[in-house]
């Protein structure tokens, strides 16, 4: 029995066959054209969020390089501010103790202005003052007959300064010194250039005096 039903069955199925006339072709493509035209729509709203993350990342990126950059320049003007303020502080400092020096000088304190003058220089060697230290330190060792250190100091003023405006007396006083030192060929050689590069210089009459008591 169940070989009877089967053989039925297929002999339906062949008296009637599938044709290519049964299937709607035109459906089928319609279909399929769909299929990719939302697959299309699809892809191009990924695209369109793919580009709208890059853009959104590349705003980022900018904003923070912009950040690290304001914090950076916060960073370093601050520190400027902070050395700005330290070399001020620092530059008062260094012209109080100056003034007090030169006021120890001027009033025949030798000793002390020495002692300052020297603190000065150990202390601010490199500061817009030192150069005229150096010579005012030079002058109080004269004042003080303290020939040999008048002597090593005006030579280290002039070695260090020879475009200070008080080069010119360097010449005359440290021309002084080497007198009292018993060493008139460098006093006389001193006197002479000073007569040469500086001949108007105020002190010229009393270098040619000088130069005229120990010319031989």
């Amino acid at each position: 029995m169940r070989h009877l039903g089967l053989v039925a069955f297929l002999g339906i199925f062949v008296c009637h066959p599938v044709s290519a006339a049964d299937i709607n072709t035109e459906k089928v493509i319609m279909d399929h054209n769909q299929k990719i035209k939302r697959l299309v729509r699809k892809n191009k709203a990924l695209l369109g969020k793919i580009e709208l993350l890059e853009q959104q990342q590349k705003i980022s990126t900018g904003k923070i390089k912009e950040l690290f950059s304001l914090i950076t320049y916060q960073k370093s003007s601050a520190a400027i501010v902070k050395t700005t303020l330290r070399v001020r502080e620092r530059d008062q400092k260094a012209k109080r103790i100056y003034i007090q020096a030169r006021g120890l000088l001027v009033t025949d304190q030798y000793d002390q202005a020495i002692n300052l003058f020297k603190e000065y220089l150990a202390t601010y060697p490199n500061n817009n003052q030192a150069s005229d230290v150096y010579y005012w330190l030079a002058k109080s060792y004269l004042t003080k007959e303290d020939f040999y250190n008048a002597r090593n100091t005006f030579i280290a003023f002039q070695q260090q300064n020879p475009l200070h405006y008080k080069f010119s007396n360097s010449l005359f006083e440290l021309a002084k010194v080497y007198i009292e030192l018993n060493q008139q060929d460098k006093a006389r050689s001193l006197l002479s250039a000073m007569l040469v590069k500086f001949p108007s210089h105020k002190a010229i009459n009393r270098a040619k005096q000088l130069l005229s008591k120990i010319y031989p």
